[in-house]
């Protein structure tokens, strides 16, 4: 399993619309007559810009769906919201399957045999909380994080869909980030905890530096 950070960057109109989702944010409420506590703040705002880079990454990964399904690999994306997952999925059609939390699992369970079992079916598109647990998808090779979550066996297990018993080939994982922004941050956090986690498990010794 090979994991790969793809790294962009938002163009001018791009970095004044993130920068003042927040403002926006508090303009609507505002008009609505509602009040937002402070402390909701941070929360909400990690929200808005997570939507808002998500919804930037779709054209990378549609493009990099593209070129996998050309080179006659079947593809596996998550997201994190709802709205990703249904561009990215209508984009591609017959040629998708989608599996997230409002479907029935029968509905679910047939999006998961499609696309183990049937040609025609190139691209499965998942919430990462919905398909990223109980599932097989080793019939995909490629695995692509248009958007991801903040805890990090939440990735671990949705990027094992594919890299589990049954897959015979190398699965490759790619991560849509953009500098500067939640994503990058999120990225970083992720990589510390895991250190940690790895650190307790034994994988990797604290250098001295940790130590003091």
């Amino acid at each position: 399993k090979v994991i790969t950070p793809m790294h962009h960057l938002l163009d001018n109109k791009q970095k004044a619309q993130y920068e003042y989702l927040w403002e926006d944010y508090l303009l609507a409420k505002k008009a609505a007559g509602k009040r937002v506590r402070e402390e909701q703040k941070d929360l909400v705002e990690l929200i808005l810009l997570r939507q808002f880079i998500a919804q930037q990454a779709i054209p990378y990964t549609i493009e990099m769906v593209e070129n996998a399904i050309e080179m006659g690999r079947k593809v596996i994306v998550f997201t994190s919201f709802t709205d990703e997952l249904n561009a990215i999925a209508d984009h591609f059609g017959k040629a998708a399957v989608r599996h997230n939390g409002p479907m029935t699992n029968a509905a679910k369970q047939k999006s998961v045999d499609a696309f183990q079992t049937n040609d025609k079916i190139k691209v499965f598109v998942g919430n990462i909380k919905s398909a990223g647990v109980g599932i097989t998808l080793t019939e995909g090779t490629v695995v692509v994080f248009n958007s991801f979550d903040w805890v990090t066996g939440n990735n671990e297990q949705a990027e094992d869909r594919a890299f589990r018993i049954g897959q015979k080939n190398d699965v490759n994982v790619y991560y849509q980030l953009f500098d500067d922004t939640i994503s990058t941050r999120m990225w970083e956090t992720l990589k510390q905890k895991q250190q940690i986690i790895n650190t307790i498990l034994g994988v990797e010794n604290l250098n001295k530096e940790d130590e003091t």
